[in-house]
């Protein structure tokens, strides 16, 4: 047989792999989706204070946006006596302390290097703080601990909900709150804005309704803090620690569950080149996770009981970018038409080269078909049942394209550089409100809870459509 023959159908056969392993990819994803579906109810009672919260907030070099941070941490509704708050200064060079000092607000210097580093960036900031405040001791103290980052703004209820969350559920071992964006006035931050929409409701509360593992998504969690401290706190060996502390609470049997009611509001990058750092440090991260731990957990899915939960786990951790699953598929279809074209008039082709040809368009039109899904009804539903936002379609799809796209170029650096974890790189922010576009005429009905929380929020209504939520000024 002609070796090109060969070689081609070689070609040809690993791709076909490649191909059906995104089509079960995208096919196990459609059947979780169907989860998402439907009101979200609360599935636990409302009860009275009882959870003790420890509150992190990581911070280096937030003078832009702590002191609304801080701000917006007072306004929180819990008995005041079972939670303290504490900005982690991580070696700020810049107003972050002052404005800490300025406003009353406790917090964890580590410019002071009491302890020696462990790690780098957030991780080893928030484990130089957990062993300032007594490490060992604070389950003493402290039932559960809540991580946030210097930008994020929260629904004033956040710990009451989380508390009653916890206490039905039976303690888990982390519970994440659903992750909101503070901005999508650009298309790259819609981009993030829709994603989030698309991942909390069908992959979040529809793994949650399943009863698989959540995910942890880096801000807006709380972790049992004797779990934590069994495990030797936040030293971590990847830059995305979340991911990290995940793998550790699912080889251990324990729970992560989704709580769909109290939000996080994050700022998301407008600035691409900001975004592409922040994505390449994701992506490397993961990418570690991955590696280091699909041995473990293969043995675990095979040894043990539970098997759909693991197996949901490793499909997470090797599940490519929905872009570049798209790109595969378009690759394919093109390949296989090319290859079916160039092969009919003469006896180019072998059996198994039109055997993988046709395996490779078949599985890559049922991708492709199934990504339509998400475009068409999965998104727009996602955005109309859990958003106040009333986005122009065309802007959805092309702020998704986009951000999807450019997450290309992460995924692959990240790939590349998986083994070195030892550069952090800071996201800046800058945005103290909330601040999107073309508001629903119901949000106020939506959000009424976080607007209650304080009767000097004032909504300030634009001419050119914009509606911002805008905090009191800092006192």
């Amino acid at each position: 047989m002609d070796i090109t023959k060969i070689m081609v159908s070689i070609a040809l056969a690993l791709y076909a792999v490649l191909a059906l392993y995104i089509n079960f990819n995208t096919v196990y994803y459609l059947i979780l989706s169907l989860f998402g579906f439907g009101k979200a109810k609360r599935d636990y009672p409302l009860v009275e204070d009882e959870t003790r919260f420890l509150v992190l907030v990581a911070a280096h070099n937030e003078e832009q946006v702590i002191g609304s941070t801080i701000q917006n941490l007072n306004r929180i509704r819990y008995r005041k006596e079972l939670y303290d708050v504490y900005v982690v200064n991580d070696n700020s060079t810049d107003r972050t302390g002052e404005i800490c000092e300025e406003l009353g607000m406790e917090q964890v210097d580590t410019s002071l290097k009491l302890f020696p580093r462990e790690g780098v960036g957030k991780p080893a900031g928030l484990q130089y703080a957990l062993r300032y405040l007594g490490f060992e001791k604070l389950p003493e103290k402290y039932d559960c601990l809540l991580i946030l980052d210097a930008d994020n703004h929260v629904d004033p209820d956040i710990l009451k909900e989380l508390n009653s969350q916890y206490i039905a559920k039976e303690k888990p071992e982390a519970i994440q709150a659903y992750l909101d964006s503070k901005n999508s006035t650009s298309s790259l931050s819609l981009g993030y804005a829709i994603s989030y929409y698309l991942s909390n409701r069908f992959f979040q509360l529809a793994k949650y309704r399943m009863g698989l593992t959540n995910s942890i998504g880096g801000t807006g969690f709380i972790v049992r803090l004797d779990f934590l401290m069994k495990h030797g706190g936040f030293r971590f060996n990847s830059l995305t620690e979340d991911v990290e502390l995940e793998m550790e609470i699912v080889k251990t049997n324990g729970r992560v569950l989704w709580n769909h009611f109290v939000r996080i509001y994050d700022e998301k990058p407008d600035n691409l080149k900001m975004s592409l750092k922040q994505r390449i440090r994701w992506s490397q991260g993961h990418w570690f996770v991955a590696f280091t731990n699909y041995q473990a957990l293969f043995k675990k899915m095979i040894k043990e009981k539970g098997k759909l939960k693991i197996l949901d786990q490793l499909i997470y951790l090797f599940g490519m970018a929905r872009a570049v699953q798209m790109v595969v598929a378009f690759v394919g279809i093109l390949v296989a038409l090319i290859y079916q074209a160039a092969t009919k008039d003469f006896a180019a082709a072998t059996k198994l080269g039109m055997r993988f040809s046709t395996v490779v368009l078949g599985s890559s039109i049922i991708t492709l078909l199934l990504f339509t899904y998400q475009f068409l009804i999965c998104m727009p539903y996602a955005v109309r049942k859990d958003s106040r936002h009333k986005f122009n379609y065309f802007s959805m799809i092309f702020s998704i394209l986009y951000y999807g796209y450019t997450y290309i170029f992460a995924q692959f650096v990240g790939l590349l550089k998986w083994r070195h974890q030892h550069t952090w790189v800071k996201t800046t922010h800058t945005k103290t409100i909330l601040h999107h576009k073309k508001v629903k005429e119901n949000w106020q009905h939506t959000f009424q809870s976080y607007i209650d929380a304080n009767d000097e929020l004032e909504l300030a209504e634009e001419e050119n459509t914009e509606e911002v939520f805008q905090p009191s000024p800092i006192k």
